[in-house]
C-alpha cells in the first residue's frame, strides 16, 4: 500500500471512530444536553457569546442597510458570472472531458485546507476561518438590523471545523406581515456582500504590498521543483539573468553559489548557456527538420545563424523571425562537445518551425535556471486583468497557478519573512472570501443567490400572478439548484470515471 494510501486509511479509520463516538453521545443524550446538533457525522455546536457583540454592532442601522444595498448589484453580477460558467463547464465536460489530473480530482472540489492539494493548511484554514466568521457574522448583523432575533451563533464540526453559521429565528424572517421582502433581500446577500468586501481590501493591499518582494534566481529540475537559489556565479552577486548573462560572459567554468535549505553549497560546470531540447515533434508519422538533422532531446541548443540563444525568450524572438523554407545553422552542446545541424525549416503558418520542444527555463550545462520575474510580473498584471472577463476567470484559478509565498514558491522570491507571512494572509483571505462570495451567488437554493433570487424573482412575478408568485419562483430556483449541484457532481465524476470503472 502506498503512503497516500495510508494516510487516507488512517483518515477514515480517524473520521470512523469520531463518528462512532458521535453516535454514542448523541443516543446517551449528552449533545443535546450542551445545545450541539448531530446530523450524522456533522455537529452544529451553539453558543451564546458574541450576542452581546452583534447588537453593538448591528446599531449603525442605516450603514448597514446602505451597505447592502449598494452591495446587491455585485451579486446579481456574481450569479450571471457563475452561472454562465457553469453551463460553460456543462458545455466542455460533455464535448471534450478532461483527464484525471489533480486539478480534476475530488479533493481539488472541497474548499478545504490541506485537503484541497492547492490550499496549503495553514494559510488556508486563516483564510478560511476569516471568511466563514464574516459571512455569518453579517448575516447575523443584518438580521438584527431588521429587527429579527439571532438565537445563537456557532460553528459546524466534522472532526475538524468546516463552517460557522447564525441561526436566526427563521419563523420571523418568513413572516411576510413582521419582515418585508426587501429586508429579507438584505439579509439573504450580506454574507456575499461582506465577503466581496473583505476581498477587495485584502487583495488591494496584497498587490499594494507586492512590491515589497524582489525577484530570484534559482536552480530547478526538469519538472520546476525549486533545487536552490543561486547567490553568487564567478564572484559576482547574480539577481537576474542579464547578470547572469554578463558572469559568464567569456568564461570556461561557471563557479555556481547556491543556498539550499539556509547552506552554502557550490558547484562547478562548463559555463554554456543556451534552451534544452526536450523533445522531438512529430504529426502522423511525419519528420520534422530537427530530428531529420539528427538533433535529439537533451541538447543545449546555444547559436541560431549569428544570435546567441541563453534561454526561451531569444529562441522564441529568434524563430519568430524565420520563413518557412529558409536555412538556418543551429549549434547545438551536448556533453561536453559543440556540433552544428544545417536545418531547412519546416512551415507553421507563415514562421520557419525547427519540430522541436524546448524547455522554458535557462540553462547552464544542462542545468536549469529560472528567475522569478515573470511570475511576479504575472501577479502584478493580475488589477489589471480582472477588466476582462478571462482576467475574471484567472483569478478564480490562481491557487491551481499560484499557492502563495510558501513552500516552493517562497524559495523563488527574496523578501523578509514577516512580509511573506502578510501576503499569504492577504492572499488566502482575499482568495477564499471571494471564492466563497462567488459560489454563494449562484442561484441555487440553500445558496444565498438562490434565496435572494426567489425573493426578487417572487416580488417580480407577484404583479401577474399574485399568490402563486411564490410558488414560481421557488420552483425556478429548484430547477436552477438541479442544474448547479448535478453540475458540480458531474464535473468531479466526468474526468475521473475512468478510474471508477
Amino acid at each position: 500500500m502506498s503512503t497516500e494510501a495510508e494516510s487516507i486509511a488512517l483518515a477514515l479509520l480517524a473520521f470512523g471512530i469520531y463518528w462512532g463516538v458521535v453516535e454514542w453521545l448523541k443516543r446517551r443524550g449528552t449533545l443535546e444536553r450542551f445545545n450541539i446538533t448531530a446530523y450524522g457525522p456533522v455537529l452544529m455546536i451553539r453558543t451564546k457569546k458574541g450576542l452581546k457583540l452583534l447588537e453593538k454592532l448591528s446599531r449603525p442601522k442605516r450603514f448597514w442597510r446602505l451597505f447592502a444595498d449598494l452591495g446587491l448589484p455585485a451579486v446579481f453580477v456574481g450569479m450571471i458570472f457563475m452561472f454562465s460558467l457553469i453551463l460553460i463547464a456543462d458545455y466542455v465536460m460533455l464535448t471534450t472531458p478532461p483527464k484525471p489530473s489533480e486539478l480534476t480530482s475530488p479533493r481539488a472540489a472541497l474548499l478545504l485546507p490541506g485537503i484541497n492539494p492547492f490550499i496549503p493548511l495553514v494559510w488556508g484554514a486563516i483564510g478560511l476561518a476569516v471568511t466563514l466568521v464574516i459571512h455569518e457574522f453579517s448575516h447575523a448583523i443584518l438580521c438584527r438590523v431588521e429587527g429579527v432575533t439571532v438565537k445563537s451563533l456557532g460553528i459546524i464540526l466534522a472532526l475538524v471545523p468546516i463552517g460557522g453559521f447564525a441561526e436566526p429565528e427563521e419563523s420571523e424572517i418568513m413572516d411576510r406581515e413582521r419582515t418585508k421582502s426587501s429586508a429579507r433581500i438584505r439579509i439573504y446577500s450580506a454574507g456575499v456582500v461582506s465577503n466581496f468586501a473583505v476581498a477587495f481590501v485584502a487583495f488591494a493591499l496584497f498587490f499594494s504590498l507586492l512590491p515589497s518582494v524582489q525577484p530570484a534566481l534559482v536552480l530547478v529540475d526538469d519538472s520546476g521543483v525549486v533545487q536552490g537559489r543561486i547567490v553568487e556565479v564567478n564572484g559576482v552577486k547574480v539577481g537576474d539573468l542579464e547578470k547572469l548573462k554578463n558572469a559568464l560572459q567569456n568564461a570556461e567554468i561557471a563557479e555556481i553559489t547556491i543556498e539550499r535549505d539556509g547552506i552554502l553549497e557550490q558547484i562547478s560546470i562548463p559555463a554554456v548557456m543556451g534552451v534544452k531540447v526536450i523533445g522531438l515533434y512529430s504529426e502522423d508519422g511525419e519528420k520534422f527538420p530537427a530530428e531529420l538533422a539528427g538533433m535529439k532531446a537533451g541538447m543545449l541548443i546555444v547559436r541560431i545563424d549569428d544570435t546567441q540563444i541563453t534561454g526561451y525568450s531569444d529562441f522564441q524572438r529568434k524563430m519568430q523571425e524565420t520563413k518557412p523554407g529558409q536555412e538556418i545553422e543551429v549549434l547545438v552542446y551536448e556533453n561536453g562537445t559543440f556540433r552544428t545541424f544545417n536545418l531547412t525549416l519546416a512551415g507553421k503558418g507563415e514562421r520557419g518551425f525547427m519540430g522541436v520542444y524546448v524547455s522554458t527555463f535557462t540553462s547552464i550545462d544542462g542545468v536549469n535556471v529560472f528567475h522569478s520575474q515573470l511570475l511576479l510580473e504575472e501577479l502584478k498584471s493580475v488589477p489589471e486583468l480582472v477588466k476582462s472577463f478571462g482576467g475574471w476567470l484567472y483569478l478564480i484559478a490562481m491557487p491551481f497557478r499560484f499557492q502563495g509565498f510558501t513552500g516552493p514558491f517562497e524559495s523563488l522570491f527574496i523578501a523578509p519573512q514577516w512580509i511573506f507571512w502578510t501576503l499569504n494572509t492577504l492572499y488566502w483571505v482575499g482568495w477564499i472570501n471571494f471564492y466563497v462570495g462567488l459560489f454563494n451567488c449562484l442561484p441555487a437554493v440553500p445558496l444565498d443567490g438562490g434565496r435572494v433570487f426567489h425573493e426578487v424573482f417572487a416580488k417580480l412575478l407577484s404583479r401577474k400572478y399574485g399568490e402563486r408568485a411564490e410558488e414560481i419562483s421557488m420552483k425556478v430556483v429548484k430547477f436552477f439548484a438541479f442544474i448547479v449541484f448535478f453540475s458540480i457532481l458531474m464535473s468531479i465524476t466526468i474526468p475521473n470515471i475512468g478510474g471508477l470503472i
